[in-house]
């Protein structure tokens, strides 16, 4: 993901090592000149990078993201981000691990552990791809969603090791205090990208009369005239993306949002420059 932005991450980290005698080819700005100063002869300090870190991608395969009124299914806008950024973290030789969750339930739910190489990646891809949800969906109320984003992040938590880098790819539904609380205390111990996916329908419902709506069994009917519809609406997800707003004033927190109609890889490479590094 090589571009003409900066990134939002900072590179890899570098620890002191040793003390040696200067070589031709040593940079200058690794001279120890306290060393060279007491013994009169040039010393150069080495450093060894930091150990590469893990990368957990979690995937939202819930029965909101089966929705677009525009351009692609959120699922499939969604498939495409977690698919960009596992490829490019496995770029920089970071091992790759993913979640899918998908309800309630745990068979919905699949983790894979964090491997290196390109088996991490197409065991995500394999996941996603073979998701029965592409088939067959169940409905989920507004507490179940809450309680699958809560539980997903929850054992987000318990899969990934301190310093990892965690992806998340969602519409964000079921975004309440308790879910907001548990990734600050992931926060300090991890960094997080969170990719919000969405359709403008959601954002803003347009007044456009009678409009009937289904899920592929159930049927209902919107009355886009009702102004107070409308403004219930809106206010659901204005509500999930204030809590992710004030999420990304924190550090290690990155929020991007990559709407139904957008192309995801312009969506990361604008918004994450040179690709993901360490931070």
């Amino acid at each position: 993901m090589a571009g003409a932005h900066l990134s939002r991450f900072q590179g890899r980290g570098i620890e002191f090592d040793e003390v040696r005698t200067y070589q031709p080819g040593d940079d200058i700005r690794s001279m120890d000149w306290r060393v060279t100063a007491r013994t009169g002869k040039p010393h150069s300090k080495l450093f060894r990078e930091e150990r590469e870190r893990p990368a957990l991608v979690l995937v939202d395969m819930r029965p909101s993201m089966f929705f677009a009124t525009r351009g692609a299914l959120k699922s499939l806008i969604a498939a495409e981000c977690a698919s960009l950024l596992a490829w490019s973290v496995m770029q920089q030789g970071d091992r790759i691990g993913s979640l899918i969750f998908a309800g309630d339930q745990p068979e919905e739910t699949q983790l894979a552990r964090p491997v290196r190489g390109r088996r991490g990646v197409l065991r995500m891809l394999g996941n996603v791809v073979n998701h029965p949800h592409w088939q067959q969906r169940s409905a989920i109320s507004v507490a179940k969603e809450q309680e699958s984003l809560h539980r997903m992040l929850q054992r987000a938590s318990h899969a990934s090791r301190p310093g990892s880098l965690i992806m998340m790819v969602s519409d964000g539904r079921g975004m309440d205090e308790n879910s907001v609380a548990l990734l600050k205390r992931l926060l300090p111990h991890h960094t997080i990208v969170f990719v919000l996916v969405y359709d403008l329908f959601e954002v803003d419902m347009p007044e456009v009369g009678q409009l009937q709506a289904s899920d592929g069994q159930q049927s209902r009917s919107l009355d886009t005239a009702n102004a107070k519809l409308r403004q219930q609406h809106h206010a659901h997800f204005s509500t999930r993306r204030a809590y992710l707003q004030d999420l990304a004033r924190l550090p290690g927190f990155v929020l991007l949002e990559c709407a139904t109609h957008d192309d995801p890889f312009t969506v990361l490479q604008a918004s994450l420059g040179r690709g993901l590094k360490h931070r």
